[in-house]
C-alpha cells in the first residue's frame, strides 16, 4: 500500500467515523442507514485504490457522484452528512491536481442538482445555496491548497525519484561489470583493440587517443617497443580523420621499412565520434584489410566509449568525496579555531602582564598560521583537471603564492593534446604533496616548481630552497602515498637534495612520466 492509499483511506475512513459518531449521539436512526451507505460508497473506493487497476481519477470521480446522490437523498434531515463532500475533492488534490479537483467539484454539483430535482424539491436553489454551497466550495478549497501543497512537494518527490532511478541504474551497472570479459578499464579495452588491429595489420606500432571535452586528444594506450614516444595525434591525418570521421593513410617513404606507412583510424559510436586510432606499418592496405580494420575499430567503439563514461562516473564520485571533505573541514575545524583565535585577541587585550601578552600573540600567530594550512587544504581538495593537468597546477601554485610567505616561481610548457585523466590526476596530487611539503616543513622562501606537459611524456619538478631533508617520522606517511601515486601511472618519482656549489640547501621532487 502506498502512502497516497493509506492517506485516502484514512480520510475516507475517519470521516465517516466522524459523522456516524455525531449521527448516534443526535439518536437519527434515518440518517444512520445512509452513513452505513455512505460507508459502502467509500468502502468501494477504498478497494478500488488497492487493486490499483482502476485510473484514480475514475474512482474518486465515481465515489463523488454516488457520495453525492446519497447524501441529496437524505435532505434536508441528512445535513450531518454533508461533511463528507469534501473527501473526493481533498483525494483527488494530494493525488491529481488543481484542475482534477474542478472536475470532481462539477460532478458533485450536477449530480446533486440531478437529486434534489429528481426528489421534488421545490426550491432546490434554496437548498442548495444554504445547505450544500459551503461544504461544496469547502470541498473545492480543500482540493486546491492540497494540490498547491503538493505541488511545492515535487520538486523533493522527483529528486528522490531520480536518486532511485540513479540507483536503479548503478546496481545493473555492477551486475553488467563482474559479467564483462575485459571489465571497463579504458586503457585495458584500448589495448585489446590495438591487438585485433594488429592481427590483422602486423602493424610495428599503434595508439588509442580519445578526443576530451576540451578539445585535445588524450593518449589512450600503446602498443610497440616506441609508441609512447613516436605517436601522436597533432598531425594533419588525424585531423582530417577526425573531421571527416573516414579512414586516411598516409605514405613516409623515408621513414624505417617497418613504419612507411600510417593509417588513422576513426573510433565513432553510431554518427558520433569519440577519438582515433593511429598504426604505423610496412606496407599499405588493401581494400579488404581497411574494411576490415575498420570494422574491428568500430565494435571496440562501444566498449571503450562505456569505459570512459563509466571512469569519468567513477572521477566525479571521488571529486564529490573530496568537495564533502573540504566542506567539512572548512564548516568544522576551520570555524573553530577561527574562534579560538577570536578568544585569544580578548584575552591578549586585557592582558596586563607583558610575558604574558606576548605568549597570547604568539599563540595568536600560530592559530592565523593554522588557519591559513586550514585553507590552503581546502583548496587542495577542490583542484579540479577540467582544463587540464597545466592549468590545475598554475592556479594552484599561484594560490599557494597568494596565502604564503613563499616566493614562487613558476615554469610551464603544456603542449597541445592531454595526458590520460587518471595520470593528470597522479600526477597532480604528487606535485600539491610536494608543495605541502615545502610550505609546512622546509622554511623556504622561495619555491620552483617546473611543469613540462609533452604526451605521453610529463615532467614536473618542485624544489626549494630550505633546510633540506630531514629525518623521516615513524608516523609520516606523504612520501610513501607519492611512491604509490607514481607507480600506480607508472612514473618515476625522485627526492633528492639540491645539489648546489654555493652550499645552497634544499629538495627537489622529480615527477616524470
Amino acid at each position: 500500500m502506498t502512502a497516497l492509499t493509506r492517506a485516502s483511506a484514512a480520510s475516507r475512513i475517519f470521516t465517516v467515523a466522524a459523522i456516524l459518531g455525531l449521527t448516534l449521539s443526535l439518536g437519527d436512526n434515518q440518517t444512520v442507514r445512509a452513513i452505513l451507505l455512505l460507508a459502502a460508497v467509500a468502502g468501494i473506493a477504498v478497494a478500488a485504490d488497492l487493486t490499483e487497476r482502476l485510473p484514480r481519477q475514475w474512482v474518486v470521480t465515481t465515489e463523488a457522484a454516488f457520495a453525492t446522490i446519497v447524501v441529496g437523498s437524505t435532505f434536508p434531515g441528512g445535513a450531518l452528512l454533508l461533511p463528507y463532500l469534501v473527501v473526493p475533492g481533498l483525494i483527488t488534490g494530494i493525488a491529481l491536481g488543481s484542475f482534477a479537483v474542478m472536475v470532481t467539484v462539477g460532478v458533485e454539483v450536477v449530480s446533486l442538482a440531478v437529486v434534489l430535482v429528481a426528489s421534488g424539491y421545490q426550491d432546490v436553489l434554496r437548498l442548495f445555496v444554504e445547505y450544500t454551497g459551503p461544504w461544496i466550495a469547502t470541498s473545492a478549497g480543500v482540493g486546491l491548497v492540497a494540490s498547491r501543497i503538493q505541488h511545492l512537494r515535487a520538486p523533493d518527490t522527483e529528486n528522490h525519484a531520480s536518486y532511485e532511478s540513479a540507483r536503479q541504474l548503478l546496481l545493473q551497472l555492477r551486475t553488467v561489470t563482474r559479467r564483462l570479459s575485459s571489465g571497463l578499464d579504458p586503457e585495458s579495452l584500448g589495448g585489446d583493440l590495438l591487438l585485433g588491429l594488429h592481427a590483422i595489420l602486423a602493424d610495428d606500432r599503434g595508439g588509442v587517443f580519445v578526443r576530451t571535452d576540451g578539445g585535445v586528444f588524450a593518449p589512450v594506450a600503446f602498443r610497440g617497443a616506441t609508441a609512447r614516444e613516436s605517436l601522436t595525434a597533432d598531425d594533419p591525418g588525424v585531423r582530417l580523420c577526425w573531421e571527416t570521421q573516414t579512414l586516411q593513410t598516409e605514405a613516409r617513404p623515408h621513414e624505417p621499412p617497418a613504419s612507411r606507412h600510417r593509417t588513422v583510424l576513426p573510433l565513432r559510436l553510431s554518427a558520433r565520434g569519440i577519438g582515433v586510432v593511429v598504426l604505423e606499418h610496412p606496407v599499405t592496405l588493401s581494400a579488404a584489410e581497411r574494411e576490415e580494420v575498420q570494422r574491428v575499430t568500430d565494435e571496440h567503439a562501444l566498449r571503450l566509449d562505456t569505459a570512459l563514461a563509466f571512469d569519468e562516473i567513477r572521477s566525479m564520485a571521488t571529486m564529490e568525496e573530496r568537495h564533502r571533505l573540504a566542506r567539512e573541514i572548512h564548516d568544522g575545524i576551520a570555524q573553530e579555531i577561527a574562534s579560538l583565535g577570536y578568544v585569544v585577541d580578548d584575552l591578549s587585550a586585557g592582558a596586563t602582564d607583558e610575558d604574558q601578552r606576548g605568549g597570547l600573540l604568539a599563540l595568536r600567530a600560530e592559530l592565523t598560521r593554522v588557519v591559513s594550512e586550514l585553507r590552503l587544504s581546502i583548496f587542495d581538495l577542490r583542484s579540479e583537471l577540467s582544463a587540464g593537468l597545466g592549468s590545475a597546477l598554475s592556479d594552484y601554485v599561484r594560490e599557494v603564492g597568494s596565502r604564503s610567505g613563499l616566493t614562487v616561481h613558476l615554469t610551464l610548457v603544456d603542449g597541445p593534446t592531454r595526458l590520460p585523466g587518471s595520470v593528470e590526476a597522479e600526477l597532480l596530487r604528487i606535485a600539491q604533496e610536494a608543495v605541502t611539503n615545502v610550505r609546512t616543513h622546509a622554511g623556504a622562501d622561495n619555491l620552483w616548481v617546473e611543469c613540462q606537459i609533452q604526451p605521453p611524456y610529463a615532467r614536473i619538478e618542485v624544489r626549494d630552497d630550505g633546510k633540506g631533508l630531514g629525518a623521516g617520522r615513524a608516523d609520516s606517511y606523504g612520501l610513501k602515498i607519492m611512491r604509490e601515486r607514481s607507480e600506480r601511472v607508472g612514473a618515476t618519482l625522485d627526492i633528492a637534495p639540491v645539489d648546489s656549489v654555493i652550499g645552497t640547501l634544499g629538495t627537489v621532487v622529480t615527477g616524470t612520466v
